[in-house]
């Protein structure tokens, strides 16, 4: 598993998490406990992360200001792509609503668009 973080603009961090492999569920579940996520939580987000292609999840806690994204393995780089999309609009929704921004101003609009140009670098091989 690679796992990124993020800056936005000081305010706010993400950890991006993608390239996930079996190996890397003990840290995964770490990463999920510190997010608040327990029991029967973490088992069906391994599960589906793990062992089901084109899947994401986006954890985002407000009392520390982060939200923790996973993006599973994609069938194709246009579904990988649509997955990571898919997760950093949740994560731009957290930020969004925590700084009670509307989502149709351009600060969402810039803080979706940050969060691609950050994913896209941050991501050499985008499907298995």
């Amino acid at each position: 598993m690679k796992s990124e973080y993020i800056n936005v603009d000081g305010k706010w961090g993400v950890v991006f998490c993608h390239d996930l492999h079996m190996i890397d569920e003990y840290e995964m579940r770490q990463s999920m406990m510190s997010f608040g996520m327990r029991g029967r939580q973490i088992e069906d987000a391994i599960e589906i992360l793990l062992y089901k292609e084109n899947t994401g999840m986006c954890v985002s806690r407000d009392d520390i200001r982060m939200s923790l994204i996973f993006v599973g393995n994609g069938t194709s780089k246009e579904q990988y792509w649509d997955t990571v999309v898919h997760e950093l609009y949740h994560a731009a929704s957290s930020i969004i609503d925590y700084y009670g921004i509307s989502d149709n101003e351009e600060d969402f609009a810039w803080t979706i668009g940050f969060l691609m140009r950050k994913a896209v670098e941050l991501t050499s091989e985008p499907c298995h």
